[in-house]
């Protein structure tokens, strides 16, 4: 079986190319000259006993083919070459040392799109959502998801209001505060409804233009957000601790 791998040649241009060093590159041209025609029954055997007294664990190698197959079995003497990185790559180091590996999906843009999705299809709405984050990014230079959340925590209503029964006839308005979930709901909500007064057929055109008016402090929703806020500072008399 030995002798069948070298006379293929497929052993020793192996160890040659993987482990790309310089000592066994230059032993093995002694043993073997380039302008040697054959390899004879002798140089195979010679082989094979090197193998064998490498595989019963002999430490001490004395023929050229035991000093060669002792080498290429121990390549870590060959790996002195260690990666210095650049003056430019330690500085990008620092800029992301803490930076959070961002999410695959962020949740305020899966809320955004789901609140736009009408009868199920949501690659509709993804596709929508996607051509109106590209039209704001080519009009404010900023990243859209950061315009959206900012947007939304400027838009979104801190309290509302509900009607609850007081036992008797007359019924009392009762300021409530809101969570964050509850707040981008209104906020998406009244995006979506003054996008459908813009003049363009495309819901995505329509949809960054509104993002866009609302991201400037534009929009009709903070006319809703201050009647809201209005509304509860007036029954702020009904707020219960």
């Amino acid at each position: 079986m030995f002798k069948s791998i070298i006379r293929r040649g497929s052993l020793i241009p192996r160890t040659c190319v993987r482990f790309n060093s310089s000592k066994p590159a230059q032993l093995f041209p002694q043993i073997y000259p380039l302008n040697k025609e054959k390899i004879t029954e002798e140089d195979l055997d010679k082989w094979i006993n090197a193998l064998k007294q490498l595989k019963h664990g002999k430490k001490i190698h004395e023929t050229e083919e035991e000093i060669y197959l002792g080498q290429i079995t121990q390549p870590e003497q060959f790996i002195t070459k260690k990666f210095e990185p650049s003056l430019e790559q330690i500085e990008e180091t620092y800029q992301y040392k803490n930076k959070q590996i961002p999410l695959k999906s962020d949740p305020t843009v899966d809320n955004f799109i789901n609140l736009i999705m009408r009868h199920g299809r949501k690659a509709r709405a993804q596709k929508i959502v996607s051509r109106a984050f590209y039209i704001v990014q080519l009009k404010l230079r900023k990243d859209p998801i950061e315009v959206l959340k900012e947007t939304l925590n400027k838009l979104g209503p801190v309290v509302t209001t509900k009607s609850m029964s007081t036992g008797v006839a007359k019924r009392k308005i009762v300021p409530i505060p809101l969570n964050e979930r509850q707040r981008n709901r209104f906020a998406i909500t009244w995006i979506l409804e003054a996008s459908k007064n813009r003049k363009s057929n495309d819901f995505a055109v329509r949809l960054a233009e509104e993002l866009i008016n609302a991201y400037e402090g534009k929009s009709s929703g903070y006319d809703k957000k201050a009647q809201m806020h209005k509304q509860a500072t007036q029954q702020r008399a009904y707020i219960t601790l």
